[in-house]
């Protein structure tokens, strides 16, 4: 296990915790390293990436500092930071053999979040919280055990050892949004101003997670029975699936998050979006709707999704680099000169394979929407100088546990490898 410790008393208190049950012999197995990210904000941050490396020297813990170097954004300097984070941190997995990352988000910080996430909206996944475990770059675990346990206990154990840690200045300024949540906090149990507490049981789990991971299951039982993907690029739902969306919050959310595949997109669509296309399958009309940059085209065999061409651009990949097109492909050029790759509009090449049964107009207007990679005078690269391969955007950077189900539903669909298995089952699932 890779811990992230930063020195204050949360990540401290994680740290002390493990290295005291891994000694007790309790645990063959499983050993543990400790790892610092220096994100070179404040001046004192190198002398704290010091002071814990210090206390990992001590009790005979390998220990690494990473540093996140070059410029910093002038806005959104949180969520650049949390981005550079989590990079170096699966980079220091790699280079130590880790399995696992495990940091020490507590029940505080799962209520911090809840609370900041209600004050924008009072439903959606968002009020799930923070996930007890989350798939970092499609590559490895990020565990959080502690998000059963307040700050306060983590602390009063670090007193009872005789261990200190540090304090971070930027916990105190009310310039970050989770700051003031913390500070305006009006109860223990974190219920703040016009937003709703979370309800968290022992293993950090909130009622509206639970919910969202059974859903899921629900969603990728129906992603499985009902929905047929080709070549990546054309998807399609036959008469009785639809029936099942109109009739299923689950089946409506996976669809939503099959729909972040098709579109390239981050995120699935939001309410508005979902109860617009709620409506156009309810009314049973034969006719297209586009939305989140997929065309939903309503025929009498069903439903059929794909990319629509607005937006689609070319992308220049150098030899021996990668590079993601769309948001929707991952592509590795394995040749010795520069590729371009194009929709299959702009390239000339519009032409797919489909099954039977699916329309000729469906499968032109999907296959103006395909990666073709040519060269720099225009012609088709062969097979062998390059690799093509769909990513599930959604979940591509972060999977929470939660979504898990969807996802590898999502994998199946799209002929991809299977999302890494968690490494510690107890405690990241509900039962």
């Amino acid at each position: 296990m890779l811990v992230a410790v930063s020195g204050g008393g949360d990540s401290v208190g994680l740290l002390i915790a493990l290295d005291e049950a891994l000694k007790s012999g309790r645990f063959p197995g499983f050993s543990l390293s400790a790892c610092t990210i220096d994100h070179g904000l404040r001046t004192a941050s190198t002398d704290e990436a010091r002071w814990v490396a210090a206390l990992c020297a001590g009790r005979g813990i390998a220990h690494t500092t990473r540093c996140w170097s070059g410029p910093k954004p002038q806005r959104g300097v949180q969520a650049a930071a949390r981005e550079a984070r989590h990079a170096l941190l699966v980079e220091a997995v790699r280079d130590l053999g880790a399995e696992a990352i495990v940091t020490a988000h507590n029940s505080d910080d799962q209520r911090e979040t809840v609370a900041m996430r209600g004050a924008r909206r009072n439903d959606g996944a968002g009020l799930a919280g923070i996930a007890p475990a989350t798939l970092v770059h499609n590559a490895v675990w990020l565990l959080r055990p502690l998000l059963g346990v307040s700050r306060e206990d983590i602390r009063a154990f670090l007193r009872r050892c005789g261990q200190g840690w540090l304090d971070d200045p930027s916990n105190a300024n009310r310039a970050f949004e989770r700051v003031r949540v913390r500070l305006h906090a009006m109860s223990a149990a974190g219920e703040t101003e016009g937003t709703h507490p979370a309800s968290i049981d022992d293993t950090g789990w909130t009622a509206a997670a639970r919910a969202r991971h059974l859903a899921g299951r629900d969603g990728a039982a129906f992603l499985d029975s009902a929905v047929r993907v080709h070549d990546a690029t054309l998807a399609f739902v036959p008469a009785p699936g639809v029936a099942a969306v109109t009739a299923s919050d689950a089946a409506l959310q996976a669809l939503l998050a099959l729909c972040a595949v098709l579109g390239g997109r981050e995120h699935r669509r939001g309410k508005a979006a979902a109860d617009r296309l709620s409506a156009f399958l309810e009314r049973g009309v034969l006719s297209r709707l586009t939305a989140g940059r997929v065309v939903f085209d309503r025929r009498r065999e069903g439903l059929f999704l794909y990319r629509e061409q607005r937006g689609l651009a070319s992308l220049r990949i150098p030899a021996g680099e990668s590079a993601v097109w769309d948001g929707r492909f991952r592509v590795r050029n394995l040749g010795e000169v520069p590729l371009l790759v194009q929709p299959g509009a702009a390239a000339g090449a519009v032409d797919m394979s489909a099954p039977p049964g699916i329309p000729d107009g469906v499968v032109r207007r999907a296959g103006r929407s395909r990666p073709v990679a040519v060269d720099g005078e225009g012609r088709a690269v062969v097979a062998a100088s390059l690799a093509i391969a769909p990513i599930l955007a959604p979940y591509d950077r972060y999977l929470p546990v939660f979504d898990l189900p969807v996802a590898q539903a999502l994998a199946r669909l799209f002929g991809l490898p299977p999302q890494p298995p968690l490494p510690l089952a107890m405690g990241f699932q509900p039962g």
